[in-house]
This record gives C-alpha cells, structure tokens and sequence, in this order.
C-alpha cells in the first residue's frame, strides 16, 4: 500500500538519516536530497542508499515523500515538489510546529491527486530504539487510498515500537508543543543564563553541588549544545507559546512578590496547587525514585571524568 520508495528531502540531516535507516529496514528503495552535495554523498554512501541532485527527478517515482528541513522553509519546499508527485504518493514533514505547514499540505492535497500527513518525532536524531518513543500524527487527507495508507504507515512505525498519538487539529498540536518543548526549553536556557550572570565558573558551582542542582544543570548543558535555530523558530514562531510566555511573566511577578515580602502562606500554596494538578499523573507516586535513578547514573558516571588537578 505504501510502495517501496521514498525520498528524503533534507537527508543528510540527523533526522533524515535515522528515517532513511529506519524505512530501509522495512526493504524501502532510499534516495536522499540536499543542498550540501559533498556531506549528501558521504551520508548516501555511509548509508549504503541512493542520492539525487536534482529535487524534481527525486520526487518524480517516490512512492512517499519526506521532507525534513528547517521549520520556516518546510511550507514552501512542499508547496514547490507537489506538482512533480506521482499520482496517489504521500508527503510528509516532521516539523515540530503545525499550522503553517498543515496549510500548505492541505492546500497541495486538494490540488493534486496525492495523500498528505503531517508527522512529529518526539525523539531527536541520536534515539538508538524506538521503543516506547512517541509519534504525533495529524491527518490531513487526500485520494481513496487515504486511510488504507495511514493504516500502512501507522503498522509500520508501530512494528519498530512507537507510539502513536493522533491529533486532529494544527493549532492544539502547537498549544501542546509550546508547552511540553518550549516551555522546558525556556526554563533551561535561562537557568544557564542566571548562573552565568552571577558570574561564578560553572565548574566551581558543581563542587558544592546538590542533587536537583546537578540533574538540572545536566538537562540544561543538553539543551544549549542542540540546534538553536530550531529551538528559536519553536518559540519565536509558536503564537501559542507566546501567550504561555505572557502568563509566565505575570506568575514571575507574583512570585517575586511573594518572595520579596515574605509571604509564606501564598508560597504553600503554590506547592499545594502544584501536588493537586501534579497527582492524577501516573509518574506523580514515583516521581521521587525516578529521580535518584537518574541520580545514580550521574554518580556512576563521575568515576569516569578527569580530577582536578
């Protein structure tokens, strides 16, 4: 139902080359695109796959379309190959923001005779197994065939063990984004920016480290060393986060008052409404295990790292 070709447009790229190991796999004939000819043919052969220079040819007898190119550009790279599609092929992106690129998919599904969906890894580049990793999928529509090959596609990532999450709608799918990516995003960007600002080496500071301090700093340095254009265009083009970024400066205000004038009952019941949202989630019991397994593989791993000298 799904053919046995693909072309992944943006290959080379670390998202692209876990989809194309991914769906050779599965005994699809891969051809990788990009704009950077040398790194497109070390990455085509590292992968022992195809590459195409030309972007039209490449599209041309692909049974599936993949586009995995910076979020801003994705719009108009689907609106540009659509017309070279073959008859009844499929497109899709894996961008992680919706409503512009849910636009220009529908747009192109209603034009032409081709099936359009909309994905969303929520896993980065170096995932190793797919096991219990999350895929958020939004529906967009296209010929008869439509559904037997979102059934298709659905089987086939389930089988590498991913989960499925369907969305039905751009704007809630960006709503959750802003919440569940950009809002920790946010949190630890400006967690290394305050301590930078205090001006006390980092590697002073993890001397007379604590646990939290420690496991927050971890998830920080992560964050700060990945892609930041795309970490920026998932805040900056994100009108939902937006709004969340508004709100945040209001609590930040009324918590600083709180702090500032020493109101210890306000400052309880932050705590108390957080336990009550917190405690209808099924990690909320273990939520204080889960933290020192992490804690003890930190710990491990510092045997490993160089003293002091």
């Amino acid at each position: 139902m799904l053919g046995n070709k693909i072309t992944i447009i943006g290959g080379s790229g670390g998202i692209g080359q876990v989809f194309a190991k991914l769906f050779k796999n599965h005994g699809f004939e891969i051809t990788l695109v990009a704009r950077n000819q040398e790194k497109l043919k070390k990455v085509a052969k590292s992968l022992d796959v195809l590459f195409q220079t030309d972007l039209k040819e490449s599209v041309a007898d692909a049974d599936i379309v993949m586009v995995t190119i910076p979020i801003e550009t994705t719009p108009n790279m689907i609106e540009y190959v659509a017309p070279y599609m073959k008859k009844d092929a499929l497109i899709f992106d894996v961008t992680s923001l919706k409503e512009k690129v849910y636009q220009s998919l529908k747009k192109v599904q209603k034009t032409y005779p081709i099936n359009s969906v909309s994905l969303h890894p929520m896993f980065g580049p170096g995932i190793q197994k797919f096991q219990n990793y999350v895929m958020i999928m939004l529906k967009v529509g296209g010929t008869k065939s439509y559904d037997r090959k979102m059934q298709s596609l659905k089987k086939l990532f389930e089988s590498e063990g991913l989960i499925i999450r369907v969305v039905l709608d751009p704007s809630y799918h960006d709503k959750i984004m802003a919440l569940v990516l950009g809002v920790p995003h946010m949190f630890n960007i400006l967690f290394i920016d305050l301590l930078r600002n205090a001006q006390i080496p980092l590697s002073e500071l993890t001397k007379f480290t604590g646990t939290t301090f420690l496991l927050q700093k971890v998830f920080a340095e992560s964050i700060i060393q990945r892609e930041v254009h795309m970490f920026g265009e998932i805040q900056m083009n994100n009108s939902e986060f937006h709004k969340i970024l508004d709100s945040f400066h209001k609590l930040l205000t009324e918590y600083r008052n709180i702090i500032k004038n020493n109101h210890m009952n306000k400052f309880e019941t932050i705590f108390s409404d957080g336990i009550e949202y917190s405690s209808k989630d099924s990690h909320f019991k273990r939520s204080y295990n889960y933290f020192y397994d992490f804690m003890k593989i930190l710990k491990e791993k510092k045997y490993e790292e160089k003293p002091d000298l």
